[in-house]
């Protein structure tokens, strides 16, 4: 069966004609933006090109050849994190309380831990992922938004569904599919879609939402989505789960005249290319029968734990036992020892407002980001001090007399 007999097997031939029509056309570019770094008034005003999006608050289409993001300064420093507009749709849709625990199961790169910390920064989130190298980037767009309240964690799935049953209020199963909606990002998965592989992925997503079940807690909701248009991954992973599980009950995701219904799930949605801006999800959320007994919310800014691993200082909030876990990023990383000395993280440095932070002008950033020393009479003793530029943290420098020296992480060094 190839990819359109696929699609003729649920939806009509004119509707997968104008589906396979839009796949040839440019992929879409969106980002999110880090509101607590910057207003979208001024976001709109530095770079008046970008087009709201319809639906989502704080959330950009942009051209590349108007804005390359992905090679920006802000872009580096967490101002924004770009990310397909379907994809924000799967965090956008899922409720969030303060104190929420919510598992994102397979989070790498990041976007949609990036999307659930930005929109309630109460949670407290586990974002994991079993590739270990896809874990560390994870990791690394984590620490650039300055998020404090995420556990970064390249943990198996069984060791998961061992150790937190009935402990997450959300869980997000973003499945890993056979990958239809990346065919304009990338040749390479349009030349690897057999039906073949449509299967294969349906066992291990059919393993996943079993799994994801057992860790809900009762009252909660799960989120199953999918980047595929095959009917397999989609409302047939999750139509025999609830034949299998009559303690869920999908809910009903509004109505939009950009979303298309479900197949013999029509409490779910399909974002289509041809009928929505982006390049395509499915979306299902579950909830558990029962009643959500809330973690007893803790509305102090002080942190609870602070930990030294390695010779690095974390501080965090989840109260969790986190000894299964093989954590990456354990909260915030405030400092990193050296000696006897505290050197104050890049972590830390987003975290912070920029209130106390020494502005740089454009000639001293230059500098800043290619891993200059920069010359800078400062009535400021010597010590560590945070530097900013257009209101945005970049980082520390180690100011010695008239010198900073940089401490600017050298992989963002150009």
């Amino acid at each position: 069966m190839d990819f359109k007999e696929n699609l003729l097997t649920y939806l009509d031939k004119n509707f997968v004609d104008e589906l396979l029509l839009s796949l040839n056309k440019e992929r879409t570019n969106c980002l999110i933006l880090n509101t607590n770094k910057m207003s979208d008034e001024k976001f709109i005003k530095l770079f008046p090109k970008v087009k709201k999006h319809e639906i989502i608050k704080h959330a950009y289409f942009y051209d590349k050849e108007d804005y390359d993001f992905g090679k920006s300064l802000y872009f580096d420093n967490g101002l924004f994190y770009i990310m397909d507009s379907a994809s924000m749709m799967v965090p956008y849709l899922i409720p969030l309380n303060d104190g929420d625990y919510v598992l994102d199961m397979c989070a790498a790169p990041g976007g949609k831990s990036i999307f659930l910390s930005l929109k309630n920064n109460s949670i407290n989130l586990i974002s994991n992922d079993i590739n270990y190298q896809r874990s560390c980037i994870l990791s690394s767009n984590i620490e650039k938004m300055g998020f404090s309240n995420v556990i970064v964690s390249s943990t198996t799935i069984s060791l998961l569904e061992r150790y937190y049953k009935n402990t997450f209020e959300k869980i997000v199963l973003d499945a890993p599919c056979s990958g239809s909606a990346m065919f304009r990002k990338s040749e390479e998965m349009k030349e690897d879609w057999t039906y073949e592989k449509v299967l294969k992925c349906q066992k291990i997503q059919k393993e996943l939402i079993e799994q994801a079940s057992v860790m809900l807690k009762p009252g909660g909701i799960l989120s199953y989505s999918t980047c595929s248009f095959s009917y397999e991954e989609n409302e047939d992973v999750v139509i025999d789960f609830l034949n299998k599980h009559k303690d869920f009950k999908p809910l009903y995701i509004k109505e939009n005249e950009y979303f298309v219904r479900g197949k013999n799930l029509p409490q779910s949605i399909h974002l289509f290319p041809n009928r929505y801006e982006g390049e395509g999800q499915f979306i299902c959320l579950l909830k558990k029968d029962g009643v959500d007994r809330k973690n007893k919310i803790d509305n102090t800014k002080e942190f609870k734990h602070k930990e030294k691993i390695d010779n690095n200082i974390y501080l965090y909030n989840n109260d969790l036992n986190l000894k299964p876990l093989k954590i990456l990023r354990k909260g915030l990383l405030k400092a990193i020892i050296k000696g006897n000395i505290e050197i104050p993280s890049f972590h830390y440095a987003h975290y912070l407002s920029t209130t106390n932070s020494i502005a740089l002008n454009d000639e001293e950033v230059k500098k800043y980001i290619h891993g200059d020393e920069i010359t800078k009479k400062l009535d400021l003793k010597n010590d560590y001090y945070v530097v900013s530029y257009n209101g945005i943290n970049l980082g520390y420098v180690h100011k010695v007399n008239d010198k900073l020296k940089n401490l600017y992480p050298k992989g963002l060094r150009h």
